[in-house]
């Protein structure tokens, strides 16, 4: 009994939360009619009332409604009164029901009003009361009353209809053909009846549309202007001037800022130019390492550049690197690891930055697995891009290190997007009093040092070597890509191994072994030792090294080069046969190793519409302040909750 009571007790509660979650998702507000009235105008005293009133239709739950008007154009709103259904509410801000609270934000005057009880699916009506001073405009051709009667924020929720209404004092009715009188936002349709001006939405108002009433009178000569009125006239008569200008410095800001980028790239950034050079070039046409040659042509020490290094000083016999394959668990699949081994060759007539390689690579060991560089290698990358920018440098290459020269220009760039920050930071509060369109100074300023950080990246300069060296090797880089367009693929396997680190450089290393993996007279590369096989082999670290045999004579010494293309030893086809795995084996192991290093040494570990009514008489311009829409008082927000 027990638990069928505490499961219905569960059941009852889930209900609920499922009913008021419904409830607040489904509520909603209609405006049956919203109208505004404001009479008791005193053209002297520069003040008058307003009598918003309301008649809504409520779907859920609501408690209380929310006022705000923004003070801009105002000097102040007194006398607040708030009524539902015809009762007085108290002044409070108590939060209890039947009371309002007024206060001063940020936003403007705030009016928040309890209802007597909570409204749930049902219809009422209120009204909001105030005294508003210093919102009239003194003009000698004539005075102005500009109210947004009905803001653009109602939080989406429609208005069925809306009537504004403006009673003048006597004497100051509008005069036909002098004094305007206009509405904006939704469409509307105006009526003068002396000095009784009437304006009715002419459609329901939708969620983000506004009604906004503007009335010209005769002037008062013993009329007080507001405190506000002189900045607002002078912005509004001198700001198409000032933000005309303000324009005309922003264009000269944005021109001569592009065109000096510019002119700093000619001057400083372009490469000087170079006689022809063929389309494509069969050989290396200097003695550049391939890391040198992948820094020279993108003028970046890329990892491509580092891993290039190691297969060059494989190739060259410094080093080797042995294969290992694991199979998998019952035999399904297998895994390979990869080692590096040092053989005996002296280091003396290495570069600097091969050497760094050397001694990052193996630090004092003679071997080292390709796995125990991960999460650790990635720091001393930095080091080695350094050596290869100050060996473009050496090499005669560059006048200067690319690296500096971008970080030097890239700096530039940041400065000028930083002061154009504190510039846009500094004239946003001067662009109400004065002109929007001072923002247009830090925007071209700002894409300016936009473009002065992308131009930074092409400010490394080459030297006449350098150009003339970069247009040969984009001639070999030519080749490389598209050998089968100028060559016969059989005849150029003799030069798989010795291209083979410019491929890597070139990130063109899975298409140049994919490239010989069908001709079977492509040698293996004596430092690729795949320990695996019938054939497989290991290699002891430090010891003299040795040109695998595979299945001919051993041959000891010479260069790897040489060994690569000495005649009697084993292909890759022919190996493949032999192990029965196919040439995919060879090739995949070269290329799996290739990906896995640059993986590994690069692994960290994981840290609104226009004018729409007017008075059918018309009336030929406005005395003062500005001739179109903008700048009306009143308006802000309304809402319920």
């Amino acid at each position: 009994m027990r638990k069928n009571t505490a499961t219905l007790v569960i059941m009852i509660v889930i209900g609920l939360l499922f009913s008021s979650t419904v409830q607040a998702q489904t509520r909603s507000v209609y405006w049956q009619q919203w109208d505004v009235h404001i009479d008791n105008i005193d053209t002297v005293a520069n003040r008058f009332d307003v009598a918003e009133r309301y008649d809504i239709d409520f779907t859920g739950r609501f408690t209380f409604g929310s006022v705000v008007i923004p003070l801009n154009n105002i000097e102040a709103i007194r006398n607040v009164e708030v009524f539902e259904d015809g009762q007085a509410l108290r002044e409070s801000c108590s939060g209890s029901g039947g009371t309002y609270c007024v206060e001063n934000t940020d936003e403007g005057l705030s009016i928040t009003y309890y209802f007597v009880d909570p409204i749930n699916n049902d219809r009422q009506q209120f009204e909001i009361r105030y005294q508003v001073t210093g919102a009239l405009r003194v003009y000698e051709g004539g005075d102005q009353l500009y109210w947004i009667a009905v803001p653009s924020e109602h939080f989406g929720f429609p208005i069925g209809s809306s009537t504004v209404t403006v009673e003048l004092p006597e004497g100051f009715a509008p005069r036909e053909g002098i004094d305007p009188v206009e509405t904006y936002g939704v469409p509307a349709t105006v009526n003068v009846q002396g000095t009784t001006i009437t304006a009715t939405a002419n459609e329901p108002i939708t969620g983000n549309e506004s009604f906004e009433i503007r009335v010209q009178y005769p002037h008062n000569p013993a009329a007080q202007a507001a405190d506000w009125q002189g900045t607002f006239d002078q912005r509004q008569t001198y700001g198409p001037i000032v933000s005309l200008g303000v324009v005309a410095i922003a264009l000269l800001i944005f021109v001569g800022g592009l065109m000096g980028v510019y002119s700093l790239w000619y001057t400083r950034g372009r490469d000087p130019k170079v006689g022809p050079v063929p389309t494509y070039l069969t050989e290396p046409p200097t003695d550049l390492p391939p890391a040198v040659v992948g820094t020279l042509l993108d003028e970046r020490a890329e990892v491509c550049d580092v891993i290039s290094t190691i297969v060059d000083l494989s190739r060259r016999g410094y080093m080797v690197m042995e294969e290992t394959q694991k199979e998998g668990l019952f035999g399904i699949g297998s895994t390979s690891e990869f080692t590096f081994k040092r053989t005996d060759k002296p280091l003396d007539d290495l570069r600097q930055f091969e050497k760094s390689m050397i001694d990052s690579l193996f630090n004092g060991k003679l071997e080292r697995t390709l796995d125990s560089l991960r999460n650790s290698f990635y720091a001393v990358i930095p080091r080695l891009q350094a050596d290869l920018y100050d060996a473009v440098v050496e090499a005669g290459l560059f006048t200067t290190n690319p690296s500096t020269t971008r970080m030097m220009w890239t700096s530039l760039g940041v400065i000028i997007l930083v002061i154009a920050f504190l510039l846009g930071f500094g004239l946003s509060v001067l662009m109400e009093s004065i002109s929007a369109a001072l923002l247009c100074i830090p925007v071209a300023l700002g894409i300016v040092g936009v473009v002065a950080l992308i131009m930074a990246q092409a400010m490394p300069a080459k030297t006449r070597k350098g150009a003339e060296d970069t247009a040969k090797w984009r001639a070999f880089l030519e080749y490389l890509r598209n050998l089968e367009k100028y060559a016969d693929v059989q005849e150029a396997a003799e030069q798989f191994d010795d291209y083979l680190p410019y491929a890597v450089a070139f990130q063109l290393e899975r298409s140049w072994v994919r490239r010989f993996s069908e001709v079977a007279t492509v040698p293996i590369p004596p430092w690729y030792f795949p320990n695996y096989g019938p054939y497989g082999r290991r290699y002891v670290a430090g010891s003299p090294y040795h040109r695998p045999n595979w299945g001919g004579s051993s041959a000891s010494g010479g260069l790897p080069g040489e060994l690569a293309r000495a005649d009697g030893g084993m292909s890759l086809g022919d190996l493949s046969d032999k192990m029965g795995g196919g040439l995919a084996n060879i090739s995949n192991g070269l290329n799996t190793m290739l990906a896995s290093a640059s993986s590994v040494v690069t692994s960290r570990p994981q840290p609104s519409s226009g004018s729409s009514g007017r008075w059918s008489s018309g009336g030929r311009s406005w005395s003062g302040g500005g001739s179109f829409r903008g700048g009306g008082s009143g308006g802000g927000s309304r809402g319920f909750g």
